[in-house]
């Protein structure tokens, strides 16, 4: 027993494990045998209808609305008699007397002593000063009127006053004479007689002559200042046309001719490199090692060095003595390489006939 006892719990899991298996086989095999049985399903037809259709299906009917009797009331006979009132007595009404009111008198009311309005306190106007009397001025100038002489038919040396217009006019004046007694009846009295009005010329004719300008003074204008204007000399065509030309010479003078004919191939150009660059020494130790230096000469047809035309274009690196021990280097090495002439051909001398070699210590090229 006790050996059963210690075994037991050693295949225990095997155990548990076997009845495990044996019942999950057991539902698998018989587990569809205590299944109820299924409902039927219910299988409804379905028909296609149209929209028009479809809403006369669901569209309201038209029903009548039931007619609803509606008893109409008859109305009362006025006819009738009316019953009879019969008169009431009215009732007497007592009259209480009402006291008459006692009146009262007011509470006094406190006087108040209203304080006088205070006087209006007027400012000191300031008295004006008194302005200077100006006289307008007059709307014409004064002018001195001269007395008009009076028409007269008569120049006489001696001005004659007007005479009375009750004489009759003579040659010469002639008082009156009183009639002597003496004389005659049939003698008349000679009559009074004055001279005609004289003046010494004759006077023209009036004008007369307005206290006020019939035309406003028009104001003086400013005298302008003239500039006077410069003589512009006439062009010189002569001394055009002569400028003109010489410029135009002077131009094409300036202006490099174009070359003419196919340049410089790369072998040509390589050829002239070699050949200078055979005759050309640099010291390696010394600074003008270090110094690129370019010449720029002109060639003849025969591919020498025109005399004078050797020259130094630009330096580049060292000291001024560095840089002419190189020029110097460069200009020996042109001259003693050319020997008879460079061997160029003559059909392309516009584009070698000036040429501008740089001479680099690491590097030699032509352009």
């Amino acid at each position: 027993m006790a050996r059963t006892a210690e075994a037991l719990p050693l295949h225990l899991g095997h155990y548990v494990s076997g009845s495990a298996h044996v019942l999950l086989i057991g539902w698998v095999l018989f587990g569809g045998v205590f299944r109820s049985a299924p409902e039927p399903f219910e299988i409804t037809g379905v028909e296609m209808i149209s929209f028009e259709e479809f809403d006369a299906l669901f569209a309201p009917e038209n029903v009548p609305s039931p007619e609803t009797a509606v008893q109409t009331p008859v109305a009362p006979d006025v006819t009738e008699a009316a019953p009879t009132l019969t008169p009431t007595q009215d009732p007497q009404i007592e009259t209480v007397p009402v006291p008459e009111p006692t009146p009262t008198e007011p509470d006094p009311v406190p006087e108040v002593a209203t304080p006088a309005p205070p006087s209006p306190v007027i400012p000191d106007t300031p008295v004006a000063p008194e302005l200077p009397s100006i006289e307008p001025p007059s709307a014409a100038p004064e002018q001195a009127v001269r007395p008009i002489a009076r028409p007269v038919r008569r120049v006489a040396p001696t001005p004659v006053d007007a005479p009375d217009p009750d004489l009759q006019i003579a040659e010469i004046d002639q008082a009156p004479s009183a009639p002597s007694e003496d004389a005659a009846a049939t003698e008349e009295a000679p009559e009074a007689t004055a001279r005609e009005e004289a003046a010494t010329e004759i006077p023209t004719e009036p004008q007369d002559v307005a206290a006020a300008p019939t035309t406003s003074v028009r104001p003086r204008i400013r005298p302008r200042t003239v500039t006077p204007a410069v003589p512009t000399p006439a062009p010189d065509t002569t001394n055009d046309s002569v400028a003109a030309a010489l410029a135009e010479a002077q131009e094409q003078a300036d202006t490099p001719a174009r070359p003419s004919g196919p340049p410089l191939s790369f072998a040509e150009k390589e050829s002239l490199r070699v050949s200078v660059q055979q005759c050309w020494n640099v010291d390696v130790g010394s600074q003008a090692a270090n110094v690129v230096v370019v010449l720029g000469m002109s060639l003849d047809r025969d591919g020498r060095v025109v005399g004078g035309t050797l020259r130094l274009l630009s330096a580049t690196g060292g000291d001024t003595r560095a840089q002419n021990a190189a020029f110097e280097a460069a200009r020996r090495a042109v001259l003693r390489c050319q020997r008879g002439g460079f061997n160029l051909p003559i059909e392309k001398y516009d584009h070698w006939r000036d040429i501008e070699m740089t001479f680099n210590p690491e590097k030699m090229r032509r352009r």
